[in-house]
């Protein structure tokens, strides 16, 4: 499998975490985030590791999991609200004690992006606010021409892999099929699948081969282009 070239592509969509953003054992972390949303709701009893693992792979059935755990909410955008809170709140601490932080390629691959006119964005499924938070932190605020993120209101139902985050963006940036075309780069599953149901080009990034990646072979869908990070993006 070829690498991608720039030059093949006029809009580059990105993943945040763990695609731009490096989140050590990032398994670990959002599950302890999980649990202590858990917890919040539910203080007895909370459910074990494997029960919790489940809750990454259901897409919009999380809920049914959740009843199953004893939580009942009548807007479950309550849940993801806490989650978030928590969430901003250890990666604020954490990005500022150095531990979590940018990929060493990031911003080489935005410059030159940048330099060749290409149109940036991002598609991420963590909450709109961290994620404004974290590129401006960062500095790449001003590479990225749309930044798209989750609200409460209808979590899990565009987080990716649903397209839709992917097409809201793409709109915005005034895409057009016909004439260009447009590549999301991932480290995840969701990632891949979100791009291809999009019908745009997807691009897994393995970053080491970590958990959300591996068995990428036995995909229903699969990506056009694997790379190890974003040097190997050819810029012939």
């Amino acid at each position: 499998m070829e690498n991608p070239k720039i030059n093949d592509f006029d809009y580059f969509l990105f993943d945040l975490d763990n695609s731009l953003l490096n989140i050590p054992k990032p398994s670990e972390y959002f599950d302890n985030i999980l649990l202590r949303t858990i917890e919040y709701f539910k203080r007895e009893d909370p459910p074990k590791r494997n029960e919790r693992d489940k809750f990454w792979r259901l897409d919009n059935h999380y809920i049914e999991l959740l009843k199953v755990w004893g939580i009942y909410l009548e807007n479950y955008g309550e849940f993801w609200k806490i989650f978030d809170n928590i969430d901003f709140k250890l990666r604020k601490f954490l990005i500022n004690n150095n531990e979590i932080k940018l990929y060493s390629d990031v911003i080489d691959i935005f410059e030159k992006l940048s330099s060749f006119q290409k149109k940036l964005g991002i598609v991420s499924n963590t909450a709109m606010y961290i994620v404004d938070y974290t590129i401006e932190f960062f500095g790449i605020k001003k590479y990225i021409h749309y930044a798209f993120g989750l609200g409460y209101e209808k979590e899990q139902k565009i987080a990716k892999p649903s397209p839709e985050g992917i097409k809201y963006t793409l709109n915005k940036l005034n895409y057009n099929p016909n004439q260009s075309k447009a590549i999301m780069i991932g480290d995840s599953k969701v990632d891949i699948y979100a791009a291809k149901k999009a019908n745009i080009y997807a691009c897994l990034v393995k970053r080491g081969l970590n958990k959300y990646n591996q068995g990428y072979n036995d995909w229903k869908h699969k990506p056009d282009y694997i790379i190890d990070d974003l040097n190997d993006f050819s810029y012939e």
